[in-house]
């Protein structure tokens, strides 16, 4: 069947549609009352017949054909496919996406999915294989009772000497609980995402501290989503976890699984986000509350740097700008080991983050938050993909 020929799905009726003046124009709201849908959506009210006409009778080219003959005026054809796209993303519509995100939100599991993929699904071959990774940089030059360590997510199968380092970094170090802090790649919700769910991998379950969630809920007073539909497909902290299921086999630990969102509008307005009274806010109920649980805490980021080249936008190759990327990661990396977080932020930020720098959210909030001090770089790599003429960067580093 063409997809085209396919009926839309229907706009969900549970969902409460109120026009209402907003800054002189006439605006639709739309609110879920379930919170499966992350936040209030405001739309130009000349949408309302789109939404009226999602009755999950019509197809894309009926609802376009409708819209051409209504008086309301024409739609072009992408721009409607477009918008009922977004709707669906934001969990609007009674589709396959929607019943498998409230399957997932209403779960208290989230589900491995680089399992089977990335690295092995069976507990014996899985442990064998981080034991291969981690003796490619045998411990000789730094301690392994790391406090705070920086770590890329890249594909093991791209790169899997680097997360050696960082992991051997902390094989020592005391801790009760994990504060996990990685990049959001699919999810928005918001620009903190966390989640109470307990995270399972093939070497068992890793249990979410939910008295640390729930106390940075209770400090940021309403102010954060709780919709962390954003974790389901993610793989930023899933590589993470089976490093430390793996090291910690015996111990009894929780984690604090935080996903953050994108920088872009701090990043364009040349404004630090320390700035922004929300962002500074969750950093300090963050901090707040892990001191208020009187436990001892591992913080764990995961956040590579340069994404260039064709695949990602760019007109040129990326491969004869290596060099230079090269120089220019450094420059980043030394402001964070140095834990200057202001000075992270306007080395990425200067150039609009031309360089699409994807661990600029997660260890910002690190730097912010917990002021580390002086690290230590602990591994640089790049990934020069030169069938698709892209480029992706990444390095480790620890803090003692």
């Amino acid at each position: 069947m063409n997809a085209g020929d396919e009926l839309l799905p229907p706009l969900r009726s549970e969902l409460e549609l109120e026009l209402r003046q907003h800054r002189e124009q006439e605006v639709i709201l739309l609110r879920d009352p379930s919170g499966i849908a992350a936040q209030d959506i405001m739309l130009d009210a000349s949408l309302f017949p789109v939404l009226e006409a999602l009755d999950g009778t019509h197809t894309i080219y009926s609802l376009y054909n409708a819209l051409r003959s209504d008086a309301s005026g024409e739609f072009p054809l992408s721009e409607l496919a477009a918008f009922i796209r977004a709707l669906d993303e934001a969990c609007l519509l009674e589709s396959e996406y929607f019943f498998d995100q409230k399957i997932f939100l209403e779960s208290d599991v989230r589900h491995p999915v680089c399992a089977g993929i990335c690295y092995p699904a069976d507990p014996k071959e899985l442990h064998e294989f981080l034991d291969g990774i981690l003796a490619k940089s045998p411990v000789r030059s730094y301690p392994t009772n790391a406090r705070v360590v920086v770590a890329p997510h890249i594909d093991f199968r791209v790169d899997e000497e680097i997360y050696a380092a960082p992991f051997n970094a902390l094989r020592d170090s005391e801790f009760d609980v994990v504060i996990h802090i990685g990049t959001s790649h699919y999810g928005w919700q918001d620009r903190f995402m966390l989640s109470s769910k307990d995270f399972l991998s093939p070497l068992g379950r890793l249990r979410a501290d939910k008295d640390i969630i729930e106390d940075i809920h209770r400090r940021m007073n309403g102010r954060l989503s709780r919709n962390d539909s954003a974790h389901q497909p993610e793989h930023s902290l899933e590589l993470h976890h089976v490093f430390l299921q793996h090291l910690f086999a015996d111990r009894n630990f929780s984690i604090v699984p935080i996903l953050v969102g994108s920088f872009q509008d701090a990043v364009d307005a040349q404004r630090d986000p320390s700035r922004d009274e929300a962002t500074a806010a969750f950093c300090r109920s963050l901090m707040e509350a892990v001191e208020a649980s009187h436990k001892k805490a591992l913080w764990l980021v995961s956040g590579d740097l340069a994404h260039i080249g064709k695949r990602f936008g760019d007109e040129w190759e990326a491969a004869g700008l290596l060099d230079t990327l090269r120089s220019e990661d450094f420059e980043i990396m030394n402001a964070m080991v140095n834990g200057r977080s202001a000075e992270y932020f306007q080395l990425i930020s200067r150039d609009g983050d031309r360089r699409r720098i994807c661990g600029l959210p997660p260890v910002w909030t690190m730097l912010n938050t917990l002021k580390p001090g002086k690290g230590t770089a602990l591994g640089y790599n790049q990934w020069d993909d030169h069938p698709t003429g892209t480029a992706v960067s990444y390095g480790a580093a620890a803090w003692w």
